[in-house]
């Protein structure tokens, strides 16, 4: 038989889970999700087993608050290989601001490099939103905001070494 204890302790959880419902639905309201526009993966060096690429970014925050950016999740395909992994973002997004950003790519190969000429980016930016009651929310694992990006292009010359691949 339920004693009043334990009615007390029902009450109180569903009062908190209530609370919390609340602040996450006020803060999603008011959340402007970073803009991200994928521009070019960049070849940056050869290796006899893998070659190094970066993936040029450039982030928008429209909101008048600054974002804390938290995690890249992404995945890259190309012609040549994958790569899918993640990135720790740790910056800050200024409020109103326009930055530039790259994420690194290592497409491994069976000692033959290869010319990438086709590619595919697809991933999830995590970041928190401003505020004590949404850094609270964060870190109790309730509110993680995040966006998607993905972008896809070809292959384009840029130099005698590099290969640029234009992300239109």
């Amino acid at each position: 038989m339920p004693t009043a204890m334990d009615h007390s302790s029902s009450c109180l959880s569903r009062s908190v889970w209530l609370w919390c419902t609340i602040g996450v639905a006020i803060i999603g309201g008011c959340q402007t999700d970073p803009e991200i526009r994928v521009n070019r993966l960049d070849l940056v060096a050869r290796g006899e087993h893998a070659d190094e690429y970066a993936i040029e970014l450039e982030l928008w925050n429209p909101s008048e608050q600054p974002l804390v950016l938290d995690l890249w999740q992404y995945e890259v395909v190309t012609d040549g290989g994958s790569w899918s992994t993640q990135w720790v973002a740790s910056r800050t997004l200024a409020a109103r601001a326009l930055t530039k950003d790259s994420l690194p790519v290592v497409i491994r190969h069976l000692g033959t490099p290869s010319t990438v000429t086709h590619w595919r980016v697809s991933g999830t930016l995590r970041y928190l939103l401003p505020g004590q009651l949404a850094e609270t929310l964060f870190d109790l694992g309730v509110s993680r905001p995040s966006v998607d990006f993905s972008a896809s292009g070809l292959s384009t010359p840029t130099g005698p070494e590099a290969t640029a691949v234009d992300g239109s």
